[in-house]
């Protein structure tokens, strides 16, 4: 009797384990970008067709989908001003999948109005006083002589300059050294040069910059005044392109090109304090009238 029991428990525990292995859910996950220069798709909504599951990527394009039982599924994203896209999945138990989707841009025709947008950012959390500039806005605000992140930040409500020739932030009555400034949430801890002339930061380079006066969350500890977070722009992946131009107080340059599976951009700014200053006689370092930055992605 004993060894009946045995063989049945044994035969009812391979069964279950059996059954388990059969239904363990599995995750659907990986990229979606622009299928002409490579770049990232924020918010692209990525869904599985006649199921109530679903996502919507992240600030890097990246999604997933959990938990997926095993079944035959078509997974659909849909992006606005892209194409639609479809594929057929036989998702097998234990085994995740991992896609890279390429949308084709479609424009969005209309014959009585043209509406255009930027891409809308993705968002957790409701956030006050939150000011998000594309670089497209940096570069239509009013400037003198020269585009520079800092002295478009100068310009919103509540902000202020320590002088006309300074690119400090004084925001709401603090100080410039109670702002927390970050670069893709990695602490900057002297954004500007030269005296606070020109800011750290290549416009070419930049993706967006995304400004809190009041109201952050406690991750971002340690300041008093405000948050600046500005996002590095992803490098061509397509094809090689690039950029020039020349102000009355520097010259820019930005180049960017695929690389293996990746990408690599290259910014560079020259200005012409070094060269107005030996003029009246005084001497500047090199490099202090050098920027350069680079990003590999």
């Amino acid at each position: 009797m004993k060894n009946s029991l045995t063989v049945k428990s044994l035969f009812l525990l391979i069964i279950f384990s059996a059954t388990f292995l059969l239904s363990q859910p599995v995750t659907i996950s990986g990229f979606v970008s622009d299928s002409t220069n490579g770049y990232s798709l924020i918010g692209a909504n990525l869904f599985l067709k006649d199921q109530p599951l679903g996502s919507s990527t992240n600030d890097h394009g990246y999604f997933a989908i959990y938990p997926v039982e095993p079944s035959q599924y078509t997974l659909v994203c849909s992006y606005l001003g892209y194409e639609k896209y479809e594929v057929e999945l036989n998702i097998e138990s234990g085994k995740n999948v991992f896609l890279n989707i390429s949308l084709a841009p479609q424009p969005i025709e209309s014959n009585v109005v043209s509406v255009t947008a930027d891409a809308e950012a993705m968002e957790r959390d409701i956030n006050i006083s939150k000011i998000e500039l594309s670089t497209k806005t940096i570069r239509q605000a009013p400037q003198f002589g020269e585009v520079d992140l800092f002295r478009t930040l100068q310009a919103l409500p509540g902000i202020i300059s320590e002088s006309d020739f300074s690119t400090g932030l004084v925001v709401r009555g603090g100080n410039t050294d109670q702002n927390l400034i970050m670069l893709d949430g990695i602490t900057v801890y002297n954004p500007s040069h030269l005296g606070g002339l020109f800011s750290n930061f290549l416009i070419d380079a930049v993706k967006d910059a995304r400004f809190i006066k009041g109201g952050y969350a406690a991750e971002y500890g340690g300041r008093m005044s405000s948050v600046l977070n500005v996002i590095s722009k992803e490098g061509n992946r397509k094809e090689f392109s690039g950029s020039a131009g020349v102000s009355l107080l520097s010259s820019r340059l930005s180049l960017e090109t695929p690389v293996k599976n990746g990408a690599l951009l290259i910014a560079g700014r020259r200005t012409y304090i070094d060269k107005a200053a030996q003029l009246i006689g005084e001497e500047i370092p090199y490099a202090a009238a050098m920027d350069t930055t680079s990003s590999i992605i």
